[in-house]
């Protein structure tokens, strides 16, 4: 083979996103409310190991990612209000979907009855909610405006205002979707937490008027305070990460949190792909063999390490195994067509 065909094309980088986070998320699933020693008992001292069979179903986190990328798909990255609107119209399809029976997060639930009752998505979300349902599903934001830093921010932001509002939850989906737009750019995971530390100062000096006043709802005195305490608590969590990747202990969060709030999960997630991030299936495994909310660890992770690898780095048979396939066939290259047009405009 010609080495300088054996690089993963673009388009399969945004489908290893999207096969990468349903698998993560599928693998995760059956262990999300198990403890580490439950896990053990069930499946054995590898834990669980392989993709459950003949279909592996995924959770809400798949599902919600999908509603994200459909709004990015039906906006055409025209503007926020656009993608908002349009966000509105799939979340609330999820919360009225039979299948949403993947035992979605309170807070999604509670904010989609908000936007049902005709309560906007600048003051839809749960105020004191920093749960990881905001950064879950931004994946499709990261991979859509990888190349546009500003929009990026905005879009992540807006995707999780919606429903959460706690400070904590709109910068862990903003600096979740940094990492995707890094990954996809081929980047190395090795670099992220120093790009991470780097971008505080940029992040907590935005805030666009169409973001609203969210920050107002919380009692905090201007933009910049509210964000202040969400990174503070971003970077709590991330600060456990090397001594996770160093100690590599059997449960992770007994080291980084259960990630079942925003900056954990993001921790639990890079954890995994530092241990080994050139490994996908060890990412994944590693993020669904634990006490805390595995599948979207997994997710996350799988998510990132997909983006960064490309989709043949996850093996054939989870691909085929997984739920909604062809979905995330078209989402994939839908999105990447949609990328390519924004970034050529």
């Amino acid at each position: 083979m010609n080495p300088m065909n054996s690089e993963p094309k673009l388009t399969d980088h945004f489908e290893g996103c999207f096969f990468g986070l349903a698998v993560g998320d599928a693998l995760g699933y059956p262990t999300e409310f198990l403890s580490y020693e439950e896990i053990k008992r069930k499946y054995g001292e590898l834990g669980i190991f392989e993709l459950p069979a003949p279909v592996a179903l995924h959770s809400d986190d798949t599902q919600m990612s999908l509603a994200v990328s459909a709004a990015l798909l039906k906006s055409g990255g025209d503007d926020l209000n656009s993608f908002m609107q349009a966000l509105t119209e799939q979340f609330l399809l999820w919360f009225r979907s039979p299948e949403n029976d993947r035992a979605p997060g309170n807070t999604s639930i509670k904010a989609c009855q908000n936007l049902e009752s005709g309560i906007g998505w600048p003051t839809s979300g749960i105020i004191i909610s920093k749960g990881c349902g905001a950064n879950m599903r931004v994946a499709p934001v990261g991979l859509v405006w990888a190349r546009h830093p500003d929009r990026l921010r905005l879009y992540a932001r807006a995707s999780a205002v919606i429903t959460h509002g706690h400070p904590a939850a709109l910068v862990a989906a903003e600096v979740t979707a940094f990492c995707v737009s890094w990954a996809v750019e081929k980047i190395s995971p090795l670099e992220y937490l120093d790009r991470i530390a780097a971008l505080e100062r940029t992040s907590c000096e935005s805030w666009p008027e169409t973001l609203g006043e969210i920050w107002a709802r919380g009692h905090y005195d201007d933009p910049r305070t509210y964000l202040a305490e969400g990174w503070k608590q971003l970077r709590q969590a991330l600060d456990r990460v090397p001594k996770a990747v160093d100690e590599n202990p059997p449960d992770l969060c007994e080291i980084v949190g259960g990630g079942w709030v925003a900056e954990e999960a993001l921790a639990c997630a890079l954890a995994c792909i530092l241990a080994s991030p050139n490994d996908y299936a060890g990412i994944v495994r590693r993020g669904a063999n634990n006490s805390g909310d595995s599948d979207s660890i997994a997710s996350i992770a799988g998510a990132i390490a997909g983006a960064y690898l490309g989709v043949e780095a996850i093996p054939r048979e989870w691909r085929k195994r997984v739920e909604s396939r062809q979905l995330l066939h078209d989402h994939a290259r839908q999105l990447f067509d949609l990328q390519q047009k924004l970034h050529s405009d």
